[in-house]
Order: structure tokens, then C-alpha cells, then sequence
């Protein structure tokens, strides 16, 4: 559903296009421009690759610009409807090996069609609906969306899950937990136009400004400490609210750069000194696997983190995080990392080279590569009996 350049790269861009740097041919389909605060709707200078072609669904002005009642909702079905037309004639005449779907609409996809499915379980979509329509477990729409998530894992060749605690919710002989990941860019240490002053301490958030991150208590700790910059980097639904918060409370600490491209966004992480993770609980949070956390590591910085599974799972090895679930902790650690600037050094080195081990987004294209492989070719075998 989330377009191709919007400002939220996805991880479908990340996986893709590392897919298409290994020399394969990628078909993406996505949905046509419209206004909207929801950040996989703002969308940055296109950047194009070789081996991906894009095709945007036609859908007219009039119908996909006026606003409804549910108009998130009402739009992702009709957007739904016409896109599957659009794969039905790629299908045909690209005569793909996979098709890859990642959310409950696209179940209409594999209606019709004989070609693999790739089911990538990338959040808790019952939570999600739950949370955004104010929907308990037994509404009709839950029970619907919960039997279509069973059989699109059903139909599917191979499900990846994004978080360890998705993966243990699919039953499936054919699954896979594929975290989020990260680059490297040479240019994090590079100063950004913003010109920082970097005599006090930057803390400093990137990504989507959305119900479930805790953008309050990031103001509740600019207030807390007013000597020292808050740099928050992205937008969303919760952009002008968190705005005029700003204003009101008067924290002349807090710059808001808004949507920037990618490779701006981690030159700002390079002005921070310290980065925060932090989410309201529950869980759509406890599902994640926050591209963010595995930015803020490969730039080698310390990271505030709220108390999630996923986040709790990776750090069980290293044990690099500092952790904080409410104002005063948040408060506390901030002022432990910058009291212990040589166990913070040991701690970023081996978030470094977690990243670089196990989550960059090439080894996990490679990952995945080898399993679409494997499933296509045991698949071929039955096939052929």
C-alpha cells in the first residue's frame, strides 16, 4: 500500500532494491499520490534503479482525493480492487516467479492466481485495526480480518516475519524471521545545513510521528531539560499536534526538520548524541522491529529504548541499550551515558558490529534471496513428482 518514494522507507524499499542490486528483476505496484499526513503518503524526489519498474495504479482524482467516512480504510479497498487488475496483466505478461504480499487487503491478489505467494508478516495487523477503528477482539471485522490472515499464511509458499514475536503467531512448514536492518553510509559524519550547536547535548528522534511512538514523554524530557537540543527528524498524523505542543509549552530546545530524503535523515542522526527509541506500549509496539533502532546503531550512537520484546531480543546479546518507560528513567539514563563516556564507546562498538553481522540490508536480501531460492526450487521438485 505505501508508495515507492514516500518519505518512510519502507522495508520493502530496503529488501527490494538490495534484491535488484543482486541483478533480479522487480515489479512494484503501488497506489497514486494523495494528500495525507500519514507518512507513507509524503512522498520525496523520486530516485530511480535499474531493475525496478513501477507502476502506479490509475484511479481518478475526483474518486481518490474526496475524503470519506473511514477514508484510510475506504481507500485501501478500492485501491485494493484496481491494483489486483493491474497484477492480474503483470502476471501475465512478466510471468513473475513470486508475488510478494504484506498486508490482509492483498488476499484478493491470490485469488485467481497460480503464481507463489511470499507472505511477509511485517506488523500485528489485528492490533492495528483494533487500535485505529476502537475495535475489540470479538467485532465481526476482527473475526474477518483474523480468518484472512490464516488463510493468506495458508496460501502462501513461505511467510517471513519481521519480529520473533510475529513468527511464533504463524503456523506455517515453510516460515522465516527476517528482522529489519540497516546501512552504512560513509557520510554519517558529516555536519548537516542545520548547524547545531553542539556545546550542550543533542538527543534526537527519526521516523514516523504515529500513535505508537511516545513522541510525549521526548517533550516531557525536552521540558526536563532545557539546556539540551531535541532534534526530531520525519512526520505523520501526530506532526502537528507534537507541533503546536511545542509551541504552547514554549520549548525553544526542539527543532522539527519535517520529511527529509533518506540520506538526510541519517546525516541528522550524525548531529545526535544520544537517540531514542521510544514507543507506547502494547501490541502494535511489541511487534515491531523499528528500522530506526538498527539506523541509530549503525551510526555507532547510544541508544534509549522503551522495554519492548523485539527490542529486549536483540539486545540480549550485546546488552548495549539503555532503557526507559517513563520520564524519570528517561531523564536517569540520559544523564548516565553522558557521565560514562567510555562504557557508552563499549557499548556502540557492539551495536556496530551486531549491525554489521547479522542487519545490514544486504545480508538480509541475502537472506531472503536464499530462501525464495530454496522454496522455488523444493516447489519445482514436488511439482514434478
Amino acid at each position: 500500500m505505501a508508495r515507492w518514494n514516500s518519505a518512510n522507507k519502507s522495508r520493502y524499499y530496503h529488501l527490494l532494491n538490495k534484491i535488484a542490486d543482486a541483478g533480479h528483476n522487480v515489479l512494484v505496484v503501488q497506489p497514486p499520490p494523495r494528500s495525507s499526513e500519514e507518512t507513507n503518503y509524503i512522498d520525496l524526489p523520486p530516485e530511480s534503479h535499474a531493475n525496478v519498474e513501477l507502476y502506479t495504479v490509475a484511479i481518478a482524482s475526483w474518486l481518490w482525493d474526496v475524503r470519506f467516512p473511514l477514508d484510510k480504510f475506504f481507500k485501501k479497498a478500492l485501491y485494493t480492487i484496481l491494483s489486483y487488475f493491474t497484477i492480474r496483466r503483470l502476471i501475465k505478461k512478466n510471468k513473475p516467479d513470486i508475488l510478494i504480499v504484506y498486508n490482509l487487503p492483498q488476499y484478493i491478489y491470490t485469488i485467481g492466481n497460480n503464481i507463489p505467494i511470499v507472505f511477509d508478516y511485517a506488523d500485528d495487523y489485528i492490533a492495528m485495526l483494533q487500535h485505529e477503528l476502537g475495535l475489540s477482539n470479538d467485532n465481526l471485522f476482527c473475526i474477518i480480518s483474523s480468518l484472512l490472515l490464516r488463510r493468506l499464511i495458508n496460501k502462501s509458499v513461505l511467510v517471513t516475519s519481521v519480529s520473533e514475536t510475529l513468527n511464533r503467531k504463524v503456523v506455517h512448514q515453510n516460515k522465516l524471521l527476517l528482522s529489519n536492518g540497516a546501512d552504512f553510509f560513509p557520510s554519517n559524519d558529516a555536519s548537516t545545513t542545520l548547524h547545531i550547536d553542539k556545546k550542550q547535548p543533542v538527543l534526537g528522534y527519526v521516523g514516523a510521528f504515529e500513535y505508537f511512538i511516545d513522541l510525549d514523554m521526548m517533550l516531557d524530557a525536552a521540558e526536563r531539560l532545557p539546556d539540551y537540543t531535541f532534534l526530531f527528524v520525519g512526520a505523520g498524523r501526530e506532526f502537528s499536534r507534537i507541533k503546536d505542543m511545542i509551541f504552547r509549552r514554549k520549548l525553544h530546545n526542539v527543532i522539527l526538520t519535517g520529511a527529509v530524503p533518506h540520506h538526510q535523515a541519517m546525516q541528522f542522526i550524525s548531529e545526535m548524541d544520544i537517540c531514542l527509541n521510544l514507543f507506547n506500549k502494547g501490541p502494535v509496539a511489541d511487534a515491531a522491529s523499528p528500522i530506526k533502532l538498527f539506523e541509530y546503531m549503525s551510526c555507532a550512537k547510544p541508544v534509549i529504548a522503551t522495554r519492548l520484546a523485539e527490542t529486549q531480543r536483540l539486545d540480549a546479546k550485546i546488552k548495549s541499550f539503555y532503557y526507559a518507560d517513563n520520564i524519570a528513567e528517561l531523564v536517569a539514563q540520559v544523564e548516565y551515558i553522558l557521565r560514562h563516556p567510555e562504557l557508552t564507546k563499549e557499548n556502540v562498538e557492539r551495536e556496530v558490529q551486531m549491525v554489521k553481522t547479522n542487519f545490514t540490508w544486504f545480508s538480509l536480501a541475502d537472506k531472503f534471496i536464499y530462501e525464495l531460492t530454496r522454496t522455488l526450487q523444493e516447489r519445482m521438485v514436488w511439482k514434478n513428482g
